[in-house]
């Protein structure tokens, strides 16, 4: 990892702009990801709220400062999918409008007639087809009239956007407060020489399979949960029946002292299992008590843990494992980074998110990042010059 990423990060940051830049009466064009769960009658439920609660630092950073803040955000993966109900609940807590749909002349006369500190909120940027191609042609007439870009995005940093890579070309760009604080506290998590332990769970084994190669030198524990664990108890010779797991190579990793496997389950009927007791008819579905008692043992010794992805089919109820990892993870000393929509439900639902010393708002992001040490959004920035 680049050990000078976060610094770079902090300097190309709206704050460190701030401190030599009159903000006030600049129009802003900020990108953040209030990509929420919508329940029924399109509110926003409880819990779900916690990716917006990070957005209003930059937000209200930069009302303080007296800007004109122009919003940018997408809702979910279809086009008509829209924004209303955000702002509806963001109303709630600041002063802000709605432009719902990209009437050019609509959004510059809004502009251009907006107040110091005020705030509008752009439709759902995924309704151009440019967005995902990169193709921010979309956003350039609004570009014209904003003054500077600012990306509090984290959490989609690592594709090639329109709204966070290309619109960097069109004007001087910055990172916003939320994502200096997700770079340096990640960064932190390869700066530790303790005893590092690293809590992966869920489904997809993708981009955490390559995590997983990469971290595994410079890792003391991996305690691995979900359908993750379900892939090595199979190439370990155990049992998992109609369990779910991905057919992948995990042959140069398999037989890895370090990683720490479930010792008991529980299964389709809610019952316990050893995980040598599992039959040809059962379904793994979360950890046991004598694995979450392991796992807690482990935390509780170690200096830093990161933790991304449930112990269990969480989707379906299915979440002592994940709720009893979360506590661990609250009563110990360690450093503890977490990160993933799932895995940020288990903690909202715990209660106590102040109790982990970081929830980052990336799932893939976050792998991502500590994969590489860097992001397609935060090279798009740094490597360029900002006015």
């Amino acid at each position: 990892m680049n050990i000078d990423i976060s610094q770079q990060v902090r300097e190309h940051s709206i704050e460190y702009l701030a401190k030599n830049f009159d903000l006030k009466g600049k129009k802003v064009l900020l990108r953040i990801d209030v990509n929420v769960s919508l329940g029924e009658n399109n509110i926003i439920d409880k819990g779900e709220d916690w990716r917006i609660i990070k957005a209003y630092r930059t937000i209200e950073f930069l009302m303080q400062q007296g800007a004109k803040i122009i919003l940018l955000s997408h809702i979910g993966r279809k086009p008509e999918e829209t924004l209303k109900p955000v702002v509806e609940f963001m109303s709630q807590h600041i002063s802000i409008g709605f432009i719902p749909s990209f009437d050019y002349k609509l959004i510059e006369h809004t502009v251009e007639n907006m107040q110091h500190g005020s705030v509008i909120m752009l439709e759902n940027v995924r309704q151009h087809e440019g967005e995902t191609t990169n193709d921010s042609s979309y956003l350039e007439p609004i570009s014209r009239y904003c003054d500077i870009y600012v990306n509090d995005a984290f959490s989609v940093s690592h594709r090639a956007h329109a709204s966070v890579d290309s619109i960097t070309q069109l004007l001087p760009s910055y990172f916003g407060i939320q994502f200096v604080d997700e770079v340096t506290n990640l960064s932190a998590v390869h700066a530790s020489e303790g005893i590092t332990t690293l809590v992966l769970g869920g489904a997809k084994f993708g981009t955490k399979l390559h995590l997983l190669e990469k971290m595994l030198p410079s890792t003391s524990y991996v305690l691995m949960g979900g359908a993750l664990a379900n892939v090595f108890l199979r190439e370990r010779g155990f049992e998992i029946g109609e369990s779910f797991a991905d057919d992948v190579d995990i042959s140069s990793m398999v037989n890895s002292e370090k990683i720490i496997l479930p010792i008991d389950c529980v299964d389709q009927d809610g019952d316990m299992l050893d995980i040598d007791e599992v039959n040809a008819k059962d379904m793994i579905l979360d950890i046991g008590h004598k694995t979450e008692e392991l796992f807690e043992n482990i935390i509780a010794n170690s200096d830093v843990v990161l933790w991304n992805g449930p112990m269990g089919k969480y989707e379906d109820g299915y979440t002592s494992g994940s709720l009893a990892v979360a506590q661990s993870l609250e009563h110990a000393s360690a450093f503890t980074v977490t990160g993933g929509g799932d895995t940020a439900a288990v903690i909202l639902q715990e209660g106590s998110p102040d109790n982990f010393n970081f929830v980052s708002t990336g799932g893939g992001a976050m792998l991502d990042f500590l994969l590489q040490g860097t992001l397609n959004g935060i090279e798009v920035i740094c490597k360029k010059k900002t006015a």
